[in-house]
């Protein structure tokens, strides 16, 4: 497996080993943005919803984004035993689970407390957006923490450099698992089951 060194790489061959990757991840971004489309009439019906979206793709992209830069670190000791790799993902799965707990929890209680106290929005309404915001910030950084260990593994495991690779395709599929997680839970709970 060749790695990029962009310090060395003429300009035209580190474009063009990126390139096709942005162009890959431009249509997996065109997918993301359709799917948000499909949950206009979530939107439509509660806006406040959007306030919280950024949040949770934030720290979705956040989560990956330590985890890759944790593994990619560790992959560059070239010298990781499957052992170490398994070990590797549990570890960092599980600080997105305790993450993603705490925050999610964190989160449920904050953003009801400011909908309720500051934006005046009844308690049921309030805590109901802040349990979805909840759910998603908890699935999305437990997910995250998952592929932003994984990808790379799985990248360099196929011979595709993981430092060009890894980090935009983790962005556009933590993004995709956050919006379908938030606006899931977003219509499950406040169109399905509260009937707002």
């Amino acid at each position: 497996m060749r790695t990029e060194n962009d310090t060395r790489e003429p300009m035209r061959e580190s474009f063009w080993r990126r390139f096709p990757w942005l162009m890959l991840l431009f249509g997996l971004g065109m997918l993301v943005s359709g799917v948000a489309g499909l949950f206009e009439g979530i939107v439509a019906h509660l806006s406040v919803i959007v306030s919280f979206q950024s949040l949770v793709l934030g720290m979705a992209g956040n989560v990956g984004t330590q985890s890759l830069a944790v593994t990619i670190r560790a992959l560059a000791r070239d010298q990781l035993t499957p052992r170490e790799m398994r070990r590797l993902v549990l570890r960092e799965s599980r600080l997105g689970l305790c993450n993603g707990l705490l925050l999610g929890g964190l989160s449920f209680l904050f953003i009801g407390a400011y909908l309720h106290w500051i934006r005046g929005l009844g308690s049921a309404i309030a805590f109901s957006v802040s349990l979805c915001t909840g759910l998603a910030l908890f699935l999305s950084m437990m997910l995250s923490g998952v592929s932003g260990s994984v990808i790379p593994l799985l990248c360099r495991k196929l011979h595709i450099d993981p430092t060009v690779a890894s980090g935009p395709f983790i962005t556009t599929l933590n993004d995709l698992v956050a919006v379908v997680t938030y606006y899931g839970f977003s219509w499950l709970i406040l169109i399905r089951w509260r009937g707002i």
